[in-house]
């Protein structure tokens, strides 16, 4: 039982969102132990209200995930839908409760995204790229929101930049990994309306765009020479080997373990970025 509510929550991606609220707010000023608590309530905060985003969306999905995830607890069966929006508002809820102890305005901007958060699941995934690029834009929020838990926005932009930029080829990725599932629910994503070559091609864009823009923090002088090094070896060759991956192969699995690799390589950017 408990095993399928972690499922839903998906621990990586909890993992992933705490840890990276917490390197955004020592990017943005916050230290160890003076801080300690804003970081330690903006992390669990912002991670829970991730987390009920991602049983939500398996809520919505779940016709679709009968047919491209059978394996996922609500489209098995495994968990209710009535239990599941329960989960959901325990976790937003407890979410906004660490976010308020952490700080107003990280409470604020919490609470601003939940409802975001529950109009892309239900009315907006569907929409061609609208659907990409919210949940790019909330992910890049994620660092403002880690800026906001310590009183300073500003250097959490750049952070919040890569962020977005890096999360729209993975969600172009990943669409076109579910073109299956959504094409027989009449869900009108990028891939399904024009294909998956065009689809490929603009998620190459973004990759591109990606690659470009983490020379720009080292040319102007944010960031030093570590940030440089580390950024290269350790985002750009991978995104490189996923966009040539992307063209080589465009099967359901190899599109799976692509989108699931630059998720990864985002923790890459964050160590750049924090190294910088």
């Amino acid at each position: 039982m408990i095993k399928n509510y972690l499922i839903l929550l998906r621990p990586v991606n909890f993992i992933i969102t705490a840890l990276s609220i917490v390197v955004s707010c020592l990017l943005a000023g916050g230290t160890v132990p003076h801080d300690f608590l804003p970081i330690f309530f903006s992390s669990l905060g912002g991670a829970l209200i991730a987390g009920g985003g991602m049983v939500i969306n398996d809520i919505i999905d779940v016709d679709i995930d009968k047919i491209n995830k059978p394996h996922r607890p609500i489209a098995s069966g495994a968990v209710d839908k009535f239990d599941a929006y329960m989960f959901y508002a325990g976790l937003s809820g407890a979410g906004l409760i660490m976010s308020y102890h952490a700080s107003w305005n990280a409470f604020l901007i919490a609470l601003s995204a939940l409802p975001v958060i529950f109009m892309y699941s239900y009315w907006l995934k569907g929409t061609p790229l609208a659907g990409n690029f919210i949940v790019a834009f909330l992910t890049g929020l994620t660092f403002i929101y880690g800026g906001a838990a310590v009183g300073n926005f500003s250097k959490a932009v750049m952070p919040a930049v890569f962020a977005f930029l890096i999360n729209v080829p993975r969600e172009i990725i990943k669409d076109m990994e579910d073109i299956e599932g959504d094409a027989k629910n009449k869900i009108k994503t990028f891939p399904v309306l024009y294909g998956m070559k065009p689809s490929a091609v603009l998620a190459s864009f973004f990759l591109l765009a990606v690659i470009g823009s983490t020379v720009i923090p080292f040319m102007n002088g944010m960031y030093g020479i570590r940030y440089f090094v580390t950024v290269n070896l350790g985002v750009n060759t991978v995104l490189l080997f996923v966009l040539f991956s992307l063209w080589k192969d465009q099967s359901t699995k190899n599109l799976n373990r692509l989108s699931t690799i630059v998720k990864w390589d985002m923790l890459a950017g964050l160590l750049a970025i924090y190294l910088g």
